[in-house]
């Protein structure tokens, strides 16, 4: 696995390729991602959480960047915390693959453990990187 620098900045991709990340031409637009792999989506999602926090009970927080899993997951493939995506689900399911089943539903199942009382940002960040590790193998 090739190692994926992130640097904080204006853009979530900052220091990634613009060959792997195309340009989004129209901010209405959701960005064009295929070359990313789910892979990089967990480990860019893990990077994401570390910069700028661990968020419990919604996607993210008004008051600054920070997510919950699924947030920053979402947030890696379209740039924004709220919005759906082919690859951002993909990533959903391994993280949730990962995870002891609370729920049935993939989505619900990450939401209810991210959002438990005990968990820390350090352990959705693991969990977030064992995925991406799973992935690859």
């Amino acid at each position: 696995m090739n190692a994926i620098k992130v640097r904080v900045g204006r853009s979530l991709f900052a220091g990634v390729s613009p060959t792997v990340i195309p340009a989004v031409s129209s901010p209405l637009a959701l960005p064009v991602r295929e070359r990313v792999s789910v892979e990089q989506v967990l480990e860019l999602a893990a990077a994401y959480i570390e910069v700028h926090g661990h968020h419990k009970g919604d996607f993210g927080s008004e008051k600054d960047r920070s997510a919950c899993a699924v947030g920053a997951i979402r947030a890696i493939v379209t740039g924004r915390r709220d919005v759906q995506h082919p690859l951002a689900d993909a990533a959903v399911l391994a993280l949730s693959q990962q995870l002891p089943d609370v729920m049935a539903e993939v989505l619900e199942n990450v939401a209810e453990w991210n959002d438990a009382l005990e968990r820390t940002a350090s352990e959705v960040v693991r969990a977030l990187r064992a995925a991406a590790l799973a992935v690859a193998a």
